[in-house]
């Protein structure tokens, strides 16, 4: 699954794309994983796309009212702004084409490369650049959300954060990049009786947090995976915030990581991992040390760290 960077790369990539166009149509062979809660395809037809958005790990696609679109009612509140909430889980793939370019990313099966739709498209979203009607005709464009083990979601929503945290169906953590040091510091001693790998990735402690750079972060900091979060100092906990606000940037600004499944939004794999420190990197040597990086399972995920700098005690 990607984590907040591999989003970040997708999302910076389609709010260029997709802002300031108008949603024409949807069409999906997913009912499942479509849900249109209150609303249909009346209330999004015309809207225009303002921006796109993460939070956490899930794409928001945000849509407000535009110059042709009806305003939708709903018990007497007029309803202007609606989110798209895509959730990617393991095998989600997003590619958006017009007539000049494509960007797609997300998992690499099947091919980001083959032609869409395809057998693993799940929905289609269409939109025009809001022009009249012939620019509209050149303007045509599309996302594609393809999910060859359908465990990815899509969600409209009122663009309300209430709804969209509810759409996302669980409390969401603040953004680790976004957060304050002390409210880190001071969420880790309310939760202090976990592991803190285990807690990092924990998305009600942070949003985005996962096994890579749940890893990479403890790296940097010097911390043992299984330290009890209450055992850390204020010094410990100080490094660990740097270290996973470190190596996100880093993976951000190179793309995202390409290990199992993520490849980045112009359909190349993110060099990430080129510059990890321990995820990935069992039998290894040590950045700083030069022992071999060891890799142990923790509550059915896999911890990779040094053994001779980050000691359990």
């Amino acid at each position: 699954m990607p984590e907040l960077p591999e989003v970040t790369v997708i999302v910076n990539s389609l709010n260029k794309k997709l802002k300031g166009l108008e949603l024409s149509g949807i069409e999906y062979d997913w009912p499942k994983k479509f849900f249109w809660g209150r609303f249909s395809i009346k209330d999004l037809r015309g809207k225009k796309v303002e921006r796109v958005r993460r939070i956490g790990k899930v794409i928001v696609i945000e849509v407000s009212k535009g110059p042709k679109a009806k305003i939708s009612h709903l018990r007497g509140v007029i309803l202007e702004e609606i989110a798209v909430v895509i959730h990617l889980k393991l095998t989600g793939q997003l590619i958006y084409e017009d007539k000049q370019s494509r960007i797609a990313g997300g998992h690499p099966i099947p091919p980001l490369n083959l032609p869409v739709p395809n057998k693993t498209t799940r929905v289609t979203f269409s939109f025009t650049n809001g022009g009249p009607t012939s620019l509209k005709l050149r303007g045509a464009s599309h996302l594609y959300f393809n999910d060859l083990r359908k465990f990815g979601w899509v969600k409209i929503v009122e663009n309300k954060e209430s709804e969209i945290n509810e759409a996302i169906g669980a409390e969401l953590g603040p953004d680790p990049l976004l957060m304050k040091f002390e409210d880190f510091r001071d969420r880790l001693k309310k939760r202090g009786q976990k592991k803190i790998k285990q807690l990092l990735m924990d998305q009600k402690f942070v949003a985005g947090v996962g096994n890579i750079y749940s890893d990479e972060g403890l790296w940097w900091a010097k911390v043992h995976p299984k330290r009890p979060a209450l055992s850390l100092k204020d010094p410990e906990i100080k490094a660990i915030f740097e270290g996973v606000r470190k190596s996100m940037k880093l993976a951000i600004k190179k793309g995202g990581s390409s290990v199992n499944s993520f490849v980045g939004s112009g359909g190349e794999k993110g060099l990430y991992l080129s510059f990890a420190k321990a995820y990935h990197m069992t039998g290894k040597p040590c950045g700083r040390c030069k022992t071999a990086i060891v890799r142990e399972k923790m509550g059915g995920r896999s911890a990779h760290y040094c053994p001779s700098c980050q000691k359990i005690s």
